[in-house]
């Protein structure tokens, strides 16, 4: 298995047929792109931005399959969409069939950069698809791939739902927005509940981490 880091411009972004779809994002106040599921040409994203975005302009996008307004917290307004990059070619589906995904994507003021993974050949074949699209994807580096440390994976999947409860509300904060009690409100649980999983969430993250 092989991960490739790829960086690509907003000219990349027009060329795949996704500038408007950025744009978009970009213009309600961009601060976080989180990839949920990846597919061929296409993904599932989780966009966090300050202010809701145009929604009638969102809704028009050829990229756009499906969105959802899903929360407002104080992270700012979190929308989940369906996205399909309708210029780039068939070639690239089919390339992207074996990779098991994109990792770690990064929006940036200038363009984005990600990395992909899988076999080789599926890495080239998938850059070779894009650049024949115009898309050009800068290679910044190529290795063997060692997957990812991630601290999550020390919880169970009820910790780790309290924990980003509370990152979202504004309970780590400085200083703090939210206490365990609001933590609760939006979990439908007791505060004294929140506390034992926040502190038990805390232990496992640190011990995992030190």
């Amino acid at each position: 298995m092989r991960e490739a880091t790829v960086a690509v411009d907003d000219a990349a972004f027009d060329a795949m047929g996704i500038g408007d779809l950025v744009a978009v994002g970009r213009e309600a106040g961009l601060r976080d792109v989180e990839e949920l599921a990846c597919h061929g040409t296409g993904a599932v994203v989780r966009l966090t931005v300050e202010s809701r975005c145009d929604e009638q302009r969102l809704a028009a996008l050829d990229a756009v399959d499906e969105w959802e307004h899903v929360a407002e917290t104080d992270g700012g307004h979190v929308y989940v969409i369906a996205v399909t990059a309708p210029d780039l070619p068939e070639d690239a589906a089919e390339e992207a069939e074996d990779l098991v995904g994109t990792c770690d994507p990064v929006l940036t003021a200038e363009g984005a950069s990600m990395s992909l993974v899988g076999p080789q050949s599926s890495i080239s074949g998938t850059i070779r698809a894009y650049e024949s699209a115009g898309a050009s994807p800068d290679l910044r580096k190529l290795g063997a791939y060692e997957g990812r440390d991630d601290p999550t994976d020390a919880l169970t999947d009820r910790q780790e739902e309290v924990l980003r409860t509370a990152f979202d509300v504004g309970y780590y904060e400085v200083p703090r927005e939210a206490a365990t009690a609001d933590v609760a409100a939006e979990l439908g649980v007791d505060p004294s509940t929140v506390a034992e999983h926040l502190q038990r969430a805390e232990r496992n993250v640190l011990g995992r981490i030190l």
